[in-house]
């Protein structure tokens, strides 16, 4: 049985939880919200046990301009119940609403379960030349492959 969870925009409070829980140990000081960015948690009561965030990149911030999903995690306990798929689809939708062309995302060429449902979400691989440079040299001092999956908007 699928576990009763709710998604919904962070609260800076969310946000103390999320930076706690991706540096543990590390006091979480406040920071000043981004204002191109947008972030979404997923609540088991009022425990977040997911987390993803939609970045809106300006055309000065080339090659990653447009938006952009990051930093999708779902507490390993919680994965398999259609959590990362509501957080993403939260994400793509606001994005959409928001007048996006396009969402766009880098993800490991080995993450699987990441791929399929990026996959699920209609995403598909696709290049931007201009980050090929960046991407192999992180794969030369990495050892790891990153790809670019984007899912595309109708024109209205």
């Amino acid at each position: 049985m699928s576990p009763e969870f709710q998604v919904g925009e962070a609260s800076p409070e969310d946000l103390d939880h999320v930076r706690l829980w991706f540096n543990p140990g590390r006091l979480s000081e406040h920071q000043i919200p981004n204002p191109n960015a947008t972030n979404f948690v997923a609540k088991r009561k009022s425990r977040i046990i997911g987390f993803v965030q939609l970045v809106y990149h300006p055309p000065e911030h080339h090659p990653y301009v447009g938006y952009w999903l990051f930093s999708l995690d779902v507490r390993s306990r919680w994965r398999g119940f259609g959590i990362g798929e509501a957080l993403s689809q939260a994400l793509v939708e606001r994005a959409e609403a928001k007048g996006a062309s396009e969402v766009l995302l880098l993800v490991h060429n080995d993450n699987k379960p990441a791929i399929g449902l990026y996959r699920k979400l209609g995403f598909r691989e696709r290049a931007i030349p201009a980050l090929d440079s960046k991407l192999e040299e992180e794969y030369r001092t990495s050892g790891r492959r990153r790809i670019i999956m984007s899912v595309t908007f109708p024109e209205k």
